[in-house]
């Protein structure tokens, strides 16, 4: 088996969704994200098949910078996603990061447990692939209740690529609840290089909520929503969430993944996921590598004594 890097996009991608992988590690994702931090791709081949792929990023931090493996390294053979990980160290080491973190889809059976995590350990997929009426049915009782109310009252939605107005509600939303985003032109590269819909819930021409959806394979990603506080008596973001999941039964996507769950860390954001149904997927716990161990020991105690605070 050898490693080296990407020789084929088309080839790495397709190998991606036979094996289950998630657009974390798709390289229109990664040509996404080049734009914003480096990103190296590499990949195992025999015989001239791929055997696995690994596409990792750099982060930065106070301490220094690290490499991040987002689900992945991809690969059906666990020998194959240990020889990448130890590929990565080995660039890592070469290039005097402080560690590398791996939050792989399945397990590896080298570095040490981390003390965080990037991505959600935990996530709820729910099957799309029934009627519409009968996936409304799956929802909790006050969720059906809100996906009517908010059509008697006019809700409507529409499809495009006005990010102004959805930046605009993302400013309301991270101001009201204290947390951190990427700028507009973020969000704008996003709908221009991934394969991706913006849809917006409107009332009285005045657009109250908003997602945006991304597309990889036969799974529809929930990764970025924002809603108008002021107007929550509509409940537009529950019809919303409903109208997305039929766009994207219209594209053929049989899976609605809705990103993620954190019942200690976001207990009304997990509840109110929760409140649409759907299964609860556990990834792996992930790994950390050191390198850098005193860098690496500090920036610990510090990402240790911030998450407290948040609590």
């Amino acid at each position: 088996m050898e490693i080296g890097p990407i020789k084929s996009k088309k080839e790495w991608d397709n190998f991606l969704l036979e094996a289950g992988g998630t657009f974390l590690q798709s390289t229109r994702w990664g040509d996404f994200k080049k734009n914003y931090q480096k990103v190296k791709k590499i990949e195992a081949r025999k015989d001239g098949k791929i055997e696995g792929v690994c596409q990792f990023f750099e982060e930065s931090s106070l301490f220094g910078s690290y490499f991040y493996i987002p689900h992945g390294p991809v690969s059906q053979k666990r020998k194959v996603r240990e020889d990448l990980c130890s590929e990565v160290v080995g660039i890592a080491k070469r290039e005097k990061k402080m560690f590398v973190r791996t939050e792989p889809l399945q397990e590896i059976g080298i570095g040490r447990k981390p003390f965080s995590r990037i991505q959600p350990q935990k996530t709820l997929i729910s099957n799309i692939e029934k009627s519409s009426s009968e996936i409304l049915k799956q929802f909790k009782g006050g969720t059906r209740y809100n996906v009517r109310y908010a059509q008697k009252k006019g809700v409507t939605i529409k499809r495009g690529k006005d990010i102004n107005a959805f930046f605009n509600l993302l400013e309301k939303t991270k101001a009201r609840q204290g947390f951190n985003s990427y700028r507009k032109d973020y969000f704008r590269d996003l709908l221009k290089t991934n394969n991706c819909d913006l849809v917006l819930a409107v009332h009285k021409g005045e657009v109250v909520s908003g997602i945006i959806l991304l597309y990889f394979g036969s799974t529809v990603n929930f990764l970025h929503s924002a809603s108008d506080y002021k107007k929550r008596k509509l409940n537009a973001p529950a019809f919303l969430r409903f109208e997305s999941i039929k766009i994207a039964k219209e594209k053929g996507c049989k899976d609605y993944d809705f990103w993620g769950v954190d019942e200690k860390r976001f207990p009304g954001v997990s509840s109110y996921k929760k409140s649409f149904g759907g299964k609860e997927l556990i990834y792996p716990e992930g790994r950390d590598f050191p390198i850098r161990k005193t860098k690496y020991l500090a920036y610990k105690i510090t990402k240790k004594a911030k998450e407290a605070l948040q609590r």
